[in-house]
């Protein structure tokens, strides 16, 4: 079942919308981690937005297990002091397939490098389901649920905590058609229900005259229809698709024993977005494709809330009063924004193995309701008011990737025939962006403190670099070498100097071995990561936005090491210790579960940790 899933996958990337702008996301989002899918969820590490190791990356042989065809799978484990478990029930018959899964994680607080207790941890709860039907090979029908509950989500890096995110996805996926996409009708429609309360007294001692909660609602429908057919040399892919986005984000504060409506989130938005698509695709031979992609997107907004009154001074007690303050315009809650984008891409494929492409887009971003529609009022620098008349990011991009495979390579750790075996691959991206959406501060010379120095946001142009280099190298029959290199730059150019929250330089190199013993088979490994120093960053709110941290700028070496076996295909165990030399550091790229724009203090990363987790199926 997870192969033929995987194959549907990998055909509808193949011919997916070759100009989506929904490729470019902001700097620097806001948003909660994601769930743990069916996919990941068996094998999957504890997640911590103050520790950004590729430990999903490392090698186990109990991902045999996780994997496998059986129909139970059961997977739990500590990490250090966080738990994390996740129970797996999948089935396939002639026509019906199905898969369920249940998850837990329970975070704690944990020591860094240098000793310091973090007042960390979560509790986490999520289930989905995925039930599909193939009534014939021209058509499939999958409906899919996923539940993702997030309790008392401490952030040490900010003044209030996430106490409560739920969140609701539903979707409906209908194939009518050849699964090749050769004549093909696909249908989606899907739900996002997400609900999110932060608060300063929950999870933390608060003084009582400031006591404040935002309480944040959000609906996204989404619809989308497009048709897929070969022609000769040709196949074309053309499509519409819809979205109708509700989002409100209230924040009270209690005033006696009462709690009073004191500011806006977001002022009950409501954005109506159509879009549409096509992508034509031209093959010379088996070996050579171009293709041209272009897609149209028109968004409505409005502002339902923006001139309701709430408690503040009389100069800015409501939306409409607010904008006014900061970007001296009047504004009457309705934008509209449209533009194209386009894409044309070269692909070389001499073999199923190998793979090299070249692209240059033009792609239009809209920028987000964070980044348009926030409208909270604060003293000094605690206001954050974004800008309705943002315009919307036009990225002019050239984009490189190859992937070579040689011919005995399979996977890693993994070869045909037990032969040496090795995999290169890479991207290079280079991005000239014009009216690049930029978070900024106010910088008022005013002497009145009211959103003196309040976070906006702001167009500028920019230039963005961004590579990455992989090769992994199976030798000697048992033995594999894995490294990934990144490189990103970012240049405000407007301003002359560098873009926030762009990753350092990182490198990462796993060496492993694996082997079988009359019990099964076993694996052991060791993983370094090397980051280096930023140099670059926008550090000083009295000046810039200010969201870097000196502290966090530092280079540093992390080193792990692991192991696992499984004995017969029943059962396994995985372990390990992160961190094995204790070094005491903080990841450059802040932590992004609520909006923490000036993060204080910069919480570190956990020390040396010892991990161990079992893993079954049947």
């Amino acid at each position: 079942m997870r192969l033929a899933i995987s194959l549907a996958a990998a055909t509808m990337v193949l011919f997916a919308n070759g100009a989506n702008p929904d490729v470019i996301k902001p700097i620097k989002d806001f948003t909660p981690p994601p769930p743990y899918t069916p996919n990941i969820a068996q094998s999957a590490f504890p997640e911590n937005q103050f520790n950004r190791v590729p430990r999903d990356d490392y090698f186990f042989v109990t991902d045999l297990l996780d994997n496998s065809m059986d129909k139970f799978h059961v997977a739990g484990g500590f990490y250090g002091r966080t738990f994390y478990s996740s129970g797996l029930f999948k089935y396939r018959g002639a026509n019906f397939y199905t898969i369920l899964n249940a998850n837990f994680s329970k975070a704690n607080r944990y020591k860094d490098g240098g000793g310091r207790e973090w007042n960390y941890g979560y509790a986490r709860q999520g289930q989905s389901a995925v039930v599909g039907f193939v009534p014939s090979e021209l058509s499939e029908f999958r409906f899919t649920l996923v539940h993702d509950n997030i309790d008392d989500d401490k952030q040490p890096h900010h003044t209030a905590d996430s106490i409560k995110t739920q969140r609701y996805i539903g979707k409906f996926n209908a194939r009518l058609g050849k699964e090749d996409l050769s004549n093909t009708l696909n249908f989606e429609i899907a739900l996002r229900d997400v609900s999110r309360r932060n608060d300063n007294y929950h999870l933390r001692r608060a003084d009582p005259s400031n006591m404040v909660k935002v309480e944040v609602d959000r609906k996204i429908i989404d619809t989308e229809l497009k048709y897929d057919v070969d022609f000769s040399n040709w196949h074309n892919m053309v499509g519409t698709g819809y979205q109708h986005d509700n989002h409100e984000g209230k924040r009270y504060r209690k005033i006696g024993n009462d709690w009073v409506l004191n500011g806006f989130r977001f002022a009950d938005v409501t954005n109506k977005k159509t879009r549409v698509f096509d992508t034509l695709s031209y093959k010379f031979t088996d070996a050579h494709k171009l293709s041209l992609a272009l897609n149209y997107d028109w968004m409505k907004s409005n502002l339902n809330d923006l001139n309701t009154v709430y408690n503040g001074a009389s100069a800015i007690n409501t939306v409409a009063k607010l904008i006014k303050q900061i970007y001296g315009k009047d504004f009457d809650g309705n934008i509209k924004q449209n533009g194209l984008s386009a894409s044309l891409k070269y692909d070389f494929t001499p073999n199923k193995q190998d793979n090299y492409y070249v692209a240059i887009e033009s792609l239009y971003r809209m920028p987000s309701n964070m980044e348009r529609f926030s409208s909270l009022y604060g003293p000094t620098t605690r206001g954050w008011i974004s800008n309705p008349f943002i315009k919307p990011e036009r990225h002019n991009r050239v984009n490189l990737g190859f992937t070579y495979k040689s011919e005995f390579y399979k996977e890693y750790m993994s070869s045909r025939q037990g032969e040496d075996s090795f995999s290169l691959g890479g991207y290079f991206i280079a991005d000239d962006a014009q009216d690049l959406v930029i978070y900024d501060r106010r910088h008022s010379a005013a002497a009145a403190p009211m959103n003196k120095n309040a976070v906006i946001t702001r167009n500028v142009d920019a230039r963005i670099y961004s590579v990455n280099l992989r090769g992994e190298y199976n030798f000697a029959r048992n033995f594999g070498l894995k490294t990934s290199l990144f490189y990103n730059y970012g240049q405000n150019k407007t301003d002359g100097r560098p873009l926030y929250q762009i990753r350092p330089f990182e490198a990462n190199l796993a060496f492993d071995y694996k082997d079988y013993a009359s019990f099964g088979s076993y694996n052991i490994g060791t993983a370094v990561r090397y980051v280096a120093k930023q140099n670059r960053g926008d550090f000083d709110k009295a000046t810039g936005f200010g969201i870097d941290k000196r502290e966090a700028v530092k280079s540093f070496t992390t080193m792990d090491v692991y192991g696992g076996f499984e004995f017969k295909n029943s059962w396994g165990v995985r372990l390990g210790v992160t961190n094995i030399f204790d070094k005491d550091y903080a990841e450059f790229i802040s932590g992004e579960h609520v909006g923490a724009l000036d993060p204080d203090p910069v919480v570190h990363a956990p020390g040396r940790a010892v991990f161990v987790s079992f893993h079954s199926s049947f």
